[in-house]
């Protein structure tokens, strides 16, 4: 499914999601290990071309995330979100590729637009997790639950005795969180850009993660270098790598699922 005639409304203003006469690729294709830099330095230029506005789109995203918090009940329902705000984040993102700006409105877009098939891709992903947590639970015995409902009190004899059972938790946990995410990583880009029903997007997600393995590795290890330095100044350096983080969803998304739209030449043979 492309894109040419699709619209992404902000304002009274209609941008067309395709400026460059790009293809879409169903599946995704494989881009090579070394795009890990190039993904994040595209959310970099993103980032650095609207910094203010990227800095308050993340603020307004804390902000509810936070105030939830207090809601215990609330909390729990709004894991099933977590789609529908990367959603905002891609609106945005794609925007400021085609228009040069986006409205700090745009982090709600997915509220008004397919948000039965994102919150479907966030219950899914939490429902992933979840079983994470019940699988390392089952292999980890009754000296992890010991140590889960102990607390900061654990002692310290429990903790050494049981530190094989907490990495075989920690690794089926790890895993589960990554099948949770390649299920989910491109899923909301191509339900609110291609339009496409959650079965198809979350099977088109997978698909291009498994075809991307190694560079996914790459990416989230540099990712996560980035975020932890930024958080070292009192967390202050993360209104930078955060913002960064979420524009991936996108930049990754538009190298991996677009390729230039190659022109066909005849030769001078045919007339």
């Amino acid at each position: 499914m492309d894109t040419q005639d699709m619209n992404l409304n902000s304002g009274e203003n209609s941008v067309s999601l395709s400026k460059e006469k790009d293809t879409f690729i169903p599946g995704g294709r494989a881009v090579g290990a070394g795009m890990a830099t190039e993904w994040v330095g595209n959310a970099w230029e993103m980032f650095k071309a609207k910094p203010m506005k990227w800095i308050l789109l993340t603020l307004i995203y804390f902000a509810i995330m936070i105030a939830l918090q207090f809601m215990p009940i609330i909390s729990i329902i709004a894991a099933l979100f977590s789609s529908v705000f990367i959603a905002g984040f891609i609106a945005a993102s794609e925007k400021q590729r085609t228009a040069g700006d986006f409205d700090i409105e745009l982090l709600f877009y997915g509220f008004k637009n397919k948000f039965g098939s994102l919150v479907a891709v966030g219950a899914l992903a939490f429902g992933i997790n979840v079983l994470g947590v019940i699988a390392a639970v089952i292999l980890g015995g009754t000296s992890l639950l010991q140590i889960f409902l102990a607390g900061q009190d654990a002692d310290l004899m429990l903790l050494m005795g049981s530190f094989s059972s907490l990495m075989l938790a920690m690794l089926v946990i790890l895993f589960f969180n990554i099948v949770s995410l390649a299920f989910s990583w491109f899923a909301s880009a191509l339900i609110i850009i291609n339009d496409l029903k959650f079965g198809e997007a979350i099977s088109m997600s997978l698909s291009a993660v498994r075809k991307n393995l190694f560079g996914g590795f790459l990416f989230f290890l540099l990712m996560g270098i980035l975020m932890f330095i930024s958080a070292i100044p009192l967390g202050l350096g993360l209104l930078v790598t955060f913002p960064m983080y979420m524009a991936t969803y996108y930049t990754t998304y538009r190298s991996i699922f677009y390729a230039p739209e190659t022109q066909e030449t005849k030769s001078h043979l045919i007339s």
